[in-house]
């Protein structure tokens, strides 16, 4: 008994030790630290001559009451629009005017008035972990900014080419084609039917796949293969392989597209779904196939095989169409659906709707006009669809 009463007077001790450790290390009330002080700053003017200089913001030191590393935020308004400029873990934080300039007139900014002064509103924050309990904001500061054209280039979105034995190893003919996702993001993706290409010269009859790899520019130059969680550029890289089927193909490349990694998701089939078609329960999605597939035996198989993989336009015939409301959708199911504009759909975008009736072809493209998107900083969506009667 005197063994389990040391032991527990023991206990109780180290307890005491441990919570004074704890009350050590924990920070003070929130109400007790004092939010940081962004110092006031004179007005910027930028132009052609001075894009390079620099410019420094200061603030305060917070102390939330034992040595822990602070998080910083430096935070610029105009307006609804708000920007992070900076983190940083000191007391200031520098950027050459360029830089800021770029910042504040980009559409992803603050969308300042180019060749314009403005005034504008600056704030930093402080914070000791991921949540809100202990961030503390400063009172903002005002400044005017006289801005220049921005100097960066604008992003255009992006193809990324899949070249393979199923369109004829033929990184020029630009198909099949994934699209980057958002600005610079490096992630491409895009509906494809990967075909194993039996029936042509370029079946690998050993082990029937689709062999594969994926190409930044329309030849063979930093094409990537190898490991699909690890693919590279480096020496000739090995392809990739897969089952024939479709999938939704999704691409993550590093900023260099020197390396990167691919996702592989399994698709059912396609569809149109709505009134057009017959009604919007899942009982009447009208399944489409990938146009222009030749049957066995044509004469020019191997040419029309390849085309029609690297075009990925499905199709489908609805007989009887007294026209109406309709989407495109994947795996008849909503997770993943197309409308509005036919000639840029969207995901989850309106209810499309045709007047046409008989036997009418609803079509999709996700191969989209591969010029016409290079020259349009806009990025419109690269999925199209239309819709026309059938002979």
């Amino acid at each position: 008994m005197k063994f389990l009463k040391y032991i527990t007077l023991a206990a109780i001790a180290f307890v005491g030790i441990a919570c004074q450790e704890d009350a050590k290390m924990q920070a003070k009330p929130i109400e007790e630290v004092a939010a940081p002080v962004l110092n006031a700053h004179s007005d910027i003017l930028i132009n052609e001559n001075n894009l390079s200089s620099e410019v420094t913001f200061s603030w305060s030191e917070v102390d939330y009451g034992y040595p822990a590393s602070v998080a910083y935020g430096l935070f610029a308004t105009y307006g609804d629009a708000t920007v992070q400029l900076a983190e940083s873990y000191t007391t200031s934080y520098t950027l050459t005017k360029e830089a800021l300039n770029n910042t504040l007139v980009s559409e992803k900014g603050l969308s300042l008035p180019e060749e314009s002064e403005s005034e504008i509103s600056m704030y930093v924050t402080a914070n000791i972990g991921t949540g809100e309990a202990y961030l503390l904001t400063s009172a903002p500061i005002t400044l005017k900014v006289t801005t220049v054209p921005s100097s960066s280039a604008p992003w255009v979105r992006r193809p990324l080419y899949i070249a393979g034995n199923f369109q004829g190893w033929a990184p020029d003919a630009r198909g099949p084609v994934l699209w980057e996702t958002s600005e610079w993001s490096d992630v491409y993706e895009g509906l494809v039917y990967l075909g194993a290409a039996e029936g042509t010269g370029n079946f690998i009859a050993d082990d029937g796949l689709c062999h594969f790899k994926f190409c930044p520019n329309d030849n063979w130059t930093g094409n990537l293969g190898g490991d699909p969680e690890n693919f590279t550029t480096e020496g000739d890289p090995a392809h990739i392989t897969a089952e024939e089927g479709l999938y939704w193909v999704k691409v993550t490349l590093n900023p260099e597209h020197t390396t990167g990694s691919v996702k592989l998701t399994p698709v059912d089939c396609i569809s149109v779904i709505g009134g057009a078609v017959g009604g919007w329960d899942t009982v009447n999605d009208l399944k489409m196939e990938l146009a222009g597939v030749p049957a066995a035996g044509d004469a020019d198989f191997d040419n029309k095989y390849y085309t029609a993989m690297r075009n990925q336009v499905w199709t489908a015939v609805m007989p009887g169409c007294a026209g109406g409301e309709f989407k495109y959708r994947l795996n008849q199911a909503w997770d993943t659906n197309w409308g509005g504009d036919l000639n840029h759909l969207t995901p989850g975008g309106d209810n499309i709707v045709t007047d046409l009736s008989g036997n009418v072809r609803f079509n999709i493209n996700f191969h989209g006009d591969i010029d016409a998107l290079a020259a349009d900083d806009t990025n419109p969506s690269p999925i199209s669809g239309s819709v026309e009667l059938a002979e």
